[in-house]
């Protein structure tokens, strides 16, 4: 049996907003401070001129967590939200374990380590969570 990707653009589009509001958010007035601390930088980066890259980098990013997550729920049938929450779940909990190396051997602070982490767990949350009830409510 073949699987077809979808397309679904509203789900995308909410998700793609959420998930850069929440880092508007999470970076500047929850963690921003810390963040910028632990990262070393005297101000934030995009004091010094715009941060186009890491936007750009970062939108194509949200894209693609929530193209694979509305087809991993089309292909799982998600049926109740609790289902939907645990894909994210699985999904966070694959990316972080192949980050883990990359902030112990780039020497970075535990604190930085779950100040990303976390973030990453409720963008896949509240991705999932946004694709589950737009499909459901919305078709």
């Amino acid at each position: 049996m073949a699987y077809e990707i979808v397309y679904s653009l509203y789900p995308m589009v909410a998700a793609l907003l959420l998930c850069q509001g929440m880092g508007v958010l999470w970076y500047g007035p929850l963690f921003g401070k810390q963040w910028l601390a632990e990262m070393n930088f005297a101000s934030m980066p995009g004091e010094c001129g715009p941060p186009i890259m890491p936007f750009l980098l970062t939108i194509v990013s949200n894209f693609l967590t929530t193209f694979l997550m509305i087809n991993v729920h089309n292909i799982l049938v998600v049926s109740t939200v609790q289902q939907a929450l645990l894909i994210a779940f699985a999904y966070w909990a694959a990316t972080v374990g192949l980050r883990i190396p990359h902030y112990a051997f780039g020497m970075k602070s535990l604190r930085l380590f779950l100040i990303d982490s976390v973030f990453d767990l409720v963008i896949a949350m509240d991705v999932s969570a946004v694709i589950f009830y737009l499909a459901k409510y919305a078709a």
